[in-house]
């Protein structure tokens, strides 16, 4: 069995245990944490500023009604977590998108996809030159179409979850992506290996206890997003080295 390259540590909305979710500053603390990637979720303000926050709703953080249905100026009144600002897509990568790559993903309003949201999102990643480290994802295939349709190059990740499990291969196919993004409970050696059969990379989510990272891990996935970069990374060791724990032979299966 020959080694393989450490899966990635995929920060999810940062270093999002120790930082409040989604701010400047659990993506900074992420990146001094050694994570490979960061994850941020994406919506579009009723006046089109491209903001990151989990939720459709404003609640969440302090508001009413949900982002789509607000401006952006009542957007940024409130708390992210801790006198933190919910910040725009533009202001991270500017900050950030020279020094970790993103994986962005593009989620709806209560009423469907955002209008024009893929698109745009696409055009600040060209402008800042960091499509090829880029990775569009979303549970929606519609949406994950259009960045389709709109740049044949763009690196494109479907969001598999219990809800919707089935079909994923033939999905991902359609929209040329080149990665699964599954729950967690969905992810056994079987389906590592038909999504690795299929030429198709798995990062699994949200893994944050240390039995589930060993046993993915052993499993073969591709990458783990989890809530804290520094455990993963403590586990699979330095970039560039093997993986830890070595993977196990699983009955029925092909390691």
């Amino acid at each position: 069995m020959s080694a393989r390259d450490t899966p990635l540590v995929i920060a999810h909305r940062g270093a999002s245990k120790a930082r409040p979710e989604n701010t400047l500053s659990a993506y900074e603390l992420a990146i001094r944490q050694h994570a490979d990637m960061i994850e941020i979720d994406l919506h579009t303000t009723r006046d089109g500023r491209i903001v990151v926050t989990h939720d459709a709703e404003l609640e969440g953080i302090g508001g009413e009604g949900e982002v789509a249905d607000a401006d952006f100026d009542t957007v940024r009144s409130l708390d992210a977590g801790e006198g933190e600002k919910v910040p725009t897509l533009d202001e991270v990568l500017d900050a950030f998108g020279k020094r970790i790559p993103f994986n962005l993903e593009l989620k709806q309003s209560t009423r469907g996809p955002y209008p024009g949201m893929a698109e745009a999102t696409l055009a600040a990643v060209e402008a800042r030159g960091i499509l090829d480290q880029t990775l569009f994802s979303s549970f929606y295939d519609p949406v994950l179409q259009a960045i389709r349709d709109a740049h044949a190059g763009a690196r494109l990740a479907l969001l598999v979850s219990p809800r919707y499990p089935d079909d994923w291969v033939a999905r991902a196919q359609r929209l040329g992506a080149e990665a699964i993004n599954p729950a967690r409970p969905l992810v056994d050696a079987s389906w590592v290996a038909t999504a690795h059969e299929e030429g198709l990379a798995v990062y699994s989510y949200t893994v944050d206890a240390q039995e589930e990272m060993e046993r993915l891990v052993a499993m073969g996935v591709d990458g783990l997003f989890t809530n804290w970069p520094d455990r993963m990374r403590a586990l699979v060791g330095p970039r560039g080295g093997v993986r830890r724990p070595a993977p196990v032979d699983t009955p029925g299966t092909v390691s």
